[in-house]
């Protein structure tokens, strides 16, 4: 196990959901945490939330689509703590509709958000990480990554992309320290998660939801692993009551 302590961590889509809860995991844990996100109030409230505790963390604004929003984010988070170990790619979004009547924007702003912007700060980290031999790099998947959703084509795809993309970036950096995973929760208690449809073949059952903080533990349990153990996918199920 390698201790969080003084770890530097950034987090993409820290303001709700499993964003929120890894920020205040990790901090818990001992790691500074760089909350990033676009919602500067709901940041705020994080940021507010680890520091009430003697964590340690800081926001900042950054469009994950955009090249130079990500460089200057990275830039600063340099400023603050010299360093980052961690990088979980979690922002993302779905917008919902039949692939016949999506538009391209929505397309594109699907595919950004989701898949090319763990690119872009994967990306902007690595040399970072290399540097220092040591790193840790999570991407949010999801369980709509390995199966089809009617009406989330879009997300699919994204997800699906971040999966491969991690296989591949794991292969790469394996050799220079730097472990790269995928997460795959299933049904999760958030905002968006409860938009997501439920399973069609589970016709007698009650389907049960992770609890965005059920994540973030097996996300800082990730972080923690030994270094000789690369755990290159991790699904995350939720139970199903049965009734």
């Amino acid at each position: 196990m390698i201790p969080l302590k003084d770890r530097v961590a950034l987090i993409t889509g820290a303001s709700r959901g499993i964003g929120r809860a890894t920020a205040i995991v990790l901090a818990r844990r001992g790691a500074r945490v760089a909350c990033i996100g676009r919602d500067d109030n709901a940041l705020h409230d994080v940021v507010e939330e680890i520091t009430s505790t003697r964590g340690e963390a800081f926001s900042a604004f950054c469009d994950v689509r955009d090249e130079w929003s990500v460089k200057r984010t990275v830039e600063f988070v340099l400023q603050q703590y010299g360093t980052i170990d961690i990088l979980a790619n979690n922002a993302g979004l779905g917008i919902q509709g039949r692939v016949e009547e999506y538009t391209l924007a929505d397309w594109r702003t699907t595919l950004d958000s989701n898949l090319t912007g763990a690119f872009l700060f994967s990306r902007a980290v690595i040399p970072i990480m290399k540097a220092r031999k040591f790193g840790r790099i999570i991407n949010v998947s999801s369980g709509a990554g390995r199966n089809g959703i009617a009406g989330y084509a879009a997300y699919c795809a994204s997800k699906f992309g971040l999966i491969g993309f991690t296989e591949s970036l794991g292969l790469e950096l394996r050799d220079d320290g730097i472990q790269v995973s995928s997460v795959l929760p299933g049904s999760t208690d958030t905002q968006f998660g409860k938009r997501i449809p439920e399973d069609e073949n589970a016709e007698q059952s009650e389907r049960a939801r992770l609890s965005p903080f059920e994540v973030a533990e097996a996300i800082a349990n990730l972080c923690e692993s030994n270094p000789n153990a690369w755990i290159s996918e991790l699904v995350i199920r939720p139970l199903v009551v049965k009734q």
